[in-house]
C-alpha cells in the first residue's frame, strides 16, 4: 500500500459496502457469524472487507465486493478463534504493542502512522478495525512461538541437503516469481478459491498491483512479501505449476491453477539461464587464528559454525582469538592449500583447524556466489526452514481450532 497513490477505488468501495453509517449505527447491524457465542457483526465484515480493498488498491466490482466479505469473514472467524486460544495462556497484546505494528505497517507504505489513520478515516473506516487485526495477529504469533519455538529443531542434514539442493537447482533455468495461494480441501472450496482467482485476475488486468492483491488476499508465508518468490526453479513449485512457469514470459501472470493444496496465480517478474558448469566461483572468506593453547575452543566453533554474522560474539570468550577479512576472491586464484582445506566445506561452514607454529586456524567460509547466484549461509537456511516449519504448524493448529469449533454463518 501507498497511501500518496490511493486511487477513487476506495471511495467507490465505500460507498458499495455502505459503510458511511456513523459508529452509533453499529447497534443496529445485524449478526454475520458467531464464533463459540461470540458475534462478528455485517459491520465488522464491511469494516474489513473496505479495509481489504483499501490497502489492495482495487477497483471494486460487485463480484470483487462479494469476495472482499468472504475472505474479511474468514478473516474475522480465525482471528475469533485465533484470540480466544490465545487467552487461553494468558496472552496479552498491550496497546504499545500494536502502536508499534501500526507504524510499520504505515511505514511499509511509504507513510507515517497519521497519514495511514486519516487515510481510513477519510475512507469510513474505524481505526479499530487495524487495531484488532493487528491485535490478532501479534497475539497469534506469540502463541505460535511459545508452543512450538523451541520444539522446532532444524537438523545439521536438512540444512546441508537443502544447501546442495539449492547449489544443483542454480544450474537449472531461474525464475523469478510471485504467487497468489488460495487455500481449499473440498470441492466445494476448490470451485469458490478458483472463482475468486478469478475475480483477483480480472481486478489486475486492470492494472491493480500484484504484491497488494498478494498481501491482502495470498494466504502462503510470502503474502506478507506481497507474494515474492524470490528466484527459484520450476523443480521447487508444485508439478502442477512447473510446466506455467516454463511457458510464462515476464511481465505475464497466469491462469488460476488447482494444486493438491489451493488455486495459486504465479507472476514471472524475470527468468535467466542456469548457472552453466564450469562457471567461476566467488568465494567470501575470514580466516579465525588463536593461541594453539586454544585449539579446542576453536574446534568448537568450526563445529558449531552456521555463517560468519556472529564472529565477534563467537570469539568474545577466547582469548587472544582474531579475526582477518580475506575478502572475495574466485576459487580458481586461491592457493591449493587453501583449496583443499574448504574441500566439502559448505557456506557458512569452516575448515579443520590447522596448527602453524604457537598458533591455531580454521578459514570460515561466509560466502559463495556462482555466476551472479548467491548461495545461502547454514544461519540463512535454518531460518528459512524453520519458518516455513512454524508456518505448517500454524496452520495445522487453527485447522483443528476451526474443525473443533462451533461456527454459525448467516448465509
Amino acid at each position: 500500500m501507498n497511501l500518496k497513490y490511493v486511487t477513487a477505488a476506495a471511495a467507490l468501495a465505500v460507498a458499495s459496502l455502505g459503510l458511511a453509517a456513523p459508529v452509533s449505527a453499529q447497534n443496529a447491524e445485524g449478526v454475520a457469524a458467531v464464533v463459540n457465542d461470540k458475534v462478528i457483526s455485517t459491520f465488522d465484515v464491511r469494516q474489513r472487507a473496505t479495509m481489504l480493498l483499501l490497502f489492495a488498491n482495487l477497483q471494486p466490482s460487485p463480484d470483487l465486493l462479494e469476495r472482499a466479505r468472504a475472505q474479511a469473514l474468514r478473516d474475522l472467524v480465525d482471528e475469533q478463534l485465533q484470540l480466544a486460544e490465545a487467552a487461553k495462556f494468558d496472552i496479552n497484546v498491550t496497546g504499545d504493542s500494536i502502536d508499534r505494528r501500526m507504524t510499520e505497517t504505515a511505514r511499509s507504505g511509504n507513510a507515517t502512522l497519521d497519514e495511514l489513520t486519516n487515510e481510513l478515516a477519510r475512507n469510513g473506516i474505524s481505526v479499530t478495525t487495524l487495531r484488532n487485526q493487528i491485535r490478532a495477529e501479534i497475539a497469534w504469533q506469540r502463541l505460535i512461538a511459545g508452543m512450538y519455538g523451541s520444539r522446532v529443531r532444524i537438523s545439521e542434514r536438512d540444512i546441508t541437503e537443502t544447501q546442495q539442493r539449492i547449489a544443483t537447482n542454480a544450474r537449472q533455468p531461474q525464475y523469478e516469481l510471485s504467487e497468489i495461494f488460495l487455500p481449499a480441501e473440498t470441492p466445494e472450496e476448490f470451485n469458490q478459491m478458483e472463482q475468486g482467482a478469478m475475480r483477483l485476475l480480472e481486478q489486475m488486468q486492470q492494472r491493480a498491483p500484484f504484491p497488494l492483491v498478494a498481501r491482502q488476499f495470498s494466504q502462503s508465508p510470502s503474502a506478507a512479501a506481497g507474494g515474492d518468490l524470490g528466484w527459484i526453479s520450476a523443480s521447487e513449485l508444485a508439478p502442477e505449476l512447473q510446466p506455467i512457469a516454463e511457458r510464462l514470459q515476464p511481465g505475464q501472470v497466469s491462469l488460476p491453477v488447482r494444486t493438491q493444496n489451493g488455486v495459486y496465480i504465479i507472476a514471472m517478474r524475470n527468468r535467466r539461464a542456469g548457472i552453466p558448469d564450469g562457471a567461476a566461483s566467488i568465494v567470501s572468506l575470514r580466516q579465525i587464528t588463536a593461541p594453539a593453547a586454544r585449539s579446542s575452543s576453536l574446534d568448537r566453533i568450526r563445529r558449531r559454525a552456521a555463517g560468519c554474522s556472529d564472529l565477534d560474539d563467537d570469539l568474545r570468550g577466547i582469548q587472544g582469538a582474531s579475526v582477518l577479512d580475506l575478502g572475495q576472491t574466485t576459487e580458481s586464484d586461491l592457493s591449493t592449500d587453501i583449496r583443499t582445506r574448504l574441500e566439502g566445506v559448505p557456506v557458512g561452514g569452516a575448515s579443520a583447524v590447522v596448527t602453524n607454529g604457537d598458533q591455531v586456524n580454521i578459514i570460515m567460509l561466509c560466502s559463495r556466489e556462482t555466476g551472479g547466484t548467491a548461495i545461502p549461509d547454514r544461519a540463512q537456511i535454518e531460518d528459512r526452514l524453520r519458518e516455513a516449519e512454524l508456518s505448517m504448524l500454524a496452520e495445522r493448529y487453527l485447522r483443528n481450532l476451526r474443525r473443533e469449533a462451533t461456527i454459525i454463518t448467516r448465509q
